[in-house]
């Protein structure tokens, strides 16, 4: 990580860089994907087969896909009686706070021009996606809390058919962890599969593997070129870019520096592409959270991560004002806002783009990962000025109707006239609605 440095001494292209990150650049990896997505639409099962061996070293046939119940239920005994019991609390915890964001249908009564014979009515319906796709990365590691915070929005939702894809490990199937927190969200089938074979699996379906609507969780770089790709295809609908993790810390000379530092460990300690920032308006603070950070990062389980993060995409800045940070938090959109100042509602007033904050010195991001109940699943790489974290909605269609009375649309046909000629005139519009007119 690089000396703290004023904010006002970066130029134009140094501010630039530091709000390009480690984004996913989706088009480059495009020529890698397309042709196995192809393979899977064309040969189905075969291909997950084929790529399955070829990425993740693991040899499957396609009856070994599916995770059985029997399978599910012997997991339980593998994975420790206090695991099962926190993810049980965290899923609790999801859902209660999911559940309010449930919709509602609507509709309103209208009188077109006041007049009471001219009744119409207009609403909206919330109706659930049918099928859904859950990415839950594993392999060389496990993510059973990625599971809980993808399955239970849907299953507020409602939505009816959740199935769960995962990498399967060297013992040919996905972590027991995994497993279990499926299970215990609500899935209704798993499968030993990763990668981009698995998207384009979920995509266009196969013998094996259910053909869903929507593709939702994280990945890497790969998965996530997969989901965009196949939306733009219009074969499923996708949550949000999801990208290396990242962390903005605005804070005063109120915040507690080993808190900052630990919490900029925290998230640097994912992947060598991770990237962790601080701006303060207090130098001591600045110079206190470098020295911490470059005494504690030799000490680090995961320290190779955490060096190379720092060195590529760790910042330290400095503001003459906290209206000068907020700006710049602003402009960055991260994925996790942390605010550490003496009146962060204040600071959170003025937040535009982040997809979750967390305020105060007892907010650490990681309380969000596993336990208070938010939703870690995030927009990355400053996505957050367009998208929204993993929410019910995002599992939901919207669908609008209306019912109008025969003097309602005869009160409105001039109207209606006069706005379809000056666009055509599209006289077929105008005609659908003179011949209701002159029947009545």
């Amino acid at each position: 990580m690089r000396q703290p440095q004023r904010l006002r001494d970066l130029d134009k292209d140094e501010y630039q860089r530091v709000l390009r990150r480690a984004a996913v650049k989706t088009e480059s990896i495009l020529s890698a994907i397309i042709p196995i997505v192809k393979e899977v639409e064309k040969r189905g099962d075969a291909a997950v087969a084929k790529f399955t061996a070829q990425f993740d070293g693991v040899d499957l046939t396609p009856k070994d896909f599916q995770v059985s119940q029997k399978r599910v239920k012997a997991a339980y005994e593998k994975v420790s009686p206090e695991l099962i019991v926190s993810l049980k609390k965290m899923h609790q915890q999801v859902w209660d706070f999911h559940q309010p964001q449930r919709r509602e249908d609507w509709s309103i009564d209208k009188f077109f021009l006041d007049k009471k014979e001219a009744h119409y009515k207009l609403g909206q319906r919330f109706i659930p996606i049918e099928r859904a796709g859950m990415y839950v990365p594993g392999g060389r590691a496990s993510y059973p809390s990625t599971a809980i915070m993808a399955i239970v929005p849907a299953k507020i939702a409602a939505v009816k058919n959740i199935i769960v894809v995962s990498p399967p490990s060297l013992e040919k199937e996905m972590a027991d962890a995994i497993m279990v927190a499926a299970d215990i969200a609500g899935a209704d089938l798993m499968f030993n599969t990763g990668g981009v074979q698995a998207i384009a699996a979920l995509a266009y379906g196969t013998s094996t593997i259910p053909q869903v609507d929507i593709v939702v969780g994280p990945g890497n770089a790969y998965v996530q070129a997969a989901k965009a790709y196949l939306f733009s295809l219009g074969k499923i609908a996708i949550d949000s870019p999801a990208g290396p993790s990242e962390i903005l810390i605005i804070a005063d000379d109120s915040a507690n520096y080993e808190y900052i530092a630990r919490d900029i460990l925290s998230q640097t300690e994912h992947a060598e592409d991770n990237c962790a920032i601080l701006i303060t308006t207090s130098e001591q603070l600045a110079e206190r959270v470098y020295k911490y950070l470059k005494g504690e990062v030799s000490h680090c389980l995961r320290k190779t991560f955490i060096e190379k993060s720092l060195a590529d995409y760790g910042v330290i800045l400095i503001t003459d004002t906290l209206n000068e940070a907020i700006q710049f938090a602003n402009d960055f959109a991260p994925e996790h806002l942390e605010i550490m100042t003496k009146n962060p509602d204040d600071v959170l007033r003025k937040i535009e783009n982040a997809g979750s904050v967390f305020l105060g010195d007892y907010s650490p991001v990681a309380a969000a990962d596993y336990l208070s109940g938010t939703n870690h699943i995030l927009p990355t790489g400053g996505s957050a000025r367009r998208f929204s974290g993993l929410s019910v909605e995002t599992f939901l269609k919207s669908m609008t109707y209306q019912s109008l009375s025969k003097e309602a649309l005869k009160l409105m046909s001039s109207d209606i006239a006069n706005i379809a000629s000056s666009e055509g005139p599209y006289i077929e519009h105008i005609r659908s609605v003179k011949i209701r007119e002159e029947r009545l």
